[in-house]
């Protein structure tokens, strides 16, 4: 029997796809482009421009190699983009309904203030879009802040799955931390990854923390099939409390061969 598809969308700069860490892959790419008065999203060339999403990419194949990977480039070559891109490029990929979506990117605003007026709509937007998202089954997952001063759009929102970074560098490690502004906590700190044009370095930020959990979605997804995002989530948040649990053992196990 086979194992159903899984397509992970990684929306960001772009991603090498000539990298050796893809060769087995045939990546689909597309890009946000001008069209008309608005955007529109079409098939377009490979290629990143700042290595943020083939770094993101690699993580994820690095995760759930089975997963088909597309890029929606919604980024420039200097890793920034505007908030309708971004809209954009999500509506995509709901549209699509790709099975993960990759957001390693968001809106920073300082927690010190509130938003502006100018920023309601652009924010509802992002809301809005990850409602569909949820009501379709297309599980999206979001980079958190990394400073503790600032949130993040759209991890904020509880339709999707936000991510937090950790220091441990084990990519199978789960944990579960409910904040306002993400849910998850997976490894972000020194995460070797594909670099743009060849090589490899290490990253750090929840921007590398968010494809861990991604390519975590890939697996339940593949495992569970066509089920809804209640399910998909509940079944992550499961994995993670194993994880805790053995994690809390490991200790008394030591102590229990030290004394026999």
């Amino acid at each position: 029997m086979n194992e159903p598809r899984v397509r992970v969308a990684v929306v960001d700069s772009g991603v090498d796809t000539a990298h050796p860490a893809f060769a087995e892959l045939a990546i689909r790419t597309f890009g946000v482009v001008p069209k008309g008065v608005g955007l529109s999203v079409e098939a377009c060339e490979p290629g990143d421009g700042s290595g943020h999403g083939t770094a993101c990419a690699g993580i994820i194949h690095r995760v759930a190699p089975f997963a088909e990977i597309i890029s929606v480039r919604a980024l420039g070559p200097d890793g920034r983009g505007s908030r309708d891109a971004l809209i954009a490029a999500l509506r995509f990929c709901v549209r699509e309904g790709f099975d993960v979506v990759n957001l390693s990117l968001g809106v920073d605003m300082p927690k010190s203030s509130p938003p502006r007026p100018t920023d309601q709509k652009s924010l509802l937007d992002l809301y809005e879009v990850a409602d569909e998202a949820f009501v379709k089954s297309v599980i999206m997952v979001a980079a958190g802040p990394n400073v503790s001063t600032m949130r993040t759009y759209p991890s904020k929102a509880k339709s999707l799955i936000g991510v937090g970074r950790g220091s441990f560098d084990d990519p199978e490690r789960l944990e579960l931390s409910f904040t306002s502004d993400y849910e998850v906590i997976a490894a972000g700190m020194d995460v070797p990854a594909p670099l743009a044009g060849g090589g490899e370095r290490k990253w750090s930020g929840t921007s590398f923390a968010c494809p861990h959990v991604a390519g975590h979605v890939a697996r339940v997804r593949r495992e569970l099939g066509s089920v809804d995002a209640v399910t998909i989530r509940a079944e992550l948040h499961r994995l993670a409390r194993a994880q805790t649990r053995a994690r809390a053992s490991e200790p008394m196990k030591e102590e229990l061969r030290e004394s026999a």
